[in-house]
């Protein structure tokens, strides 16, 4: 019985979270939720700018495969020099899409 009694006892003394406690975790419950939707909006942001730098470096692809094909040349052909340089050629070409340029090299060997 005497059990009984104290229990009663500490459960009458529990009055339940003051608005001080609900204010507090509310707060953080808030700062949690921004950073989060600051994350998700960052990772959107990220996502949609890969996407178009992946567009736009398919497109300088196909571009430079273009002009490989039709024999437009830079005048960016040069020996390469090293163990292999009486057999190789290197040209670079440089293509701008939308403002950002693409620079492949493209590896001949001579006969």
């Amino acid at each position: 019985m005497r059990r009984i009694r104290k229990t009663i006892g500490i459960l009458r003394d529990n009055s339940g979270e003051t608005i001080v406690e609900v204010l507090v975790a509310f707060t953080l419950l808030s700062i949690i939720m921004v950073t989060f939707s600051q994350g998700i909006a960052f990772a959107t942001r990220t996502e949609a700018r890969a996407n178009e730098n992946r567009k736009n470096a398919d497109l300088a692809m196909l571009d430079f495969q273009t002009r490989l094909a039709s024999g437009q040349r830079d005048d960016s052909y040069a020996q390469i020099t090293g163990v292999f340089n009486d057999r190789i050629k290197v040209e670079s070409i440089t293509v701008n899409v939308d403002g950002q340029p693409y620079t492949y090299a493209f590896y001949e060997m001579i006969k």
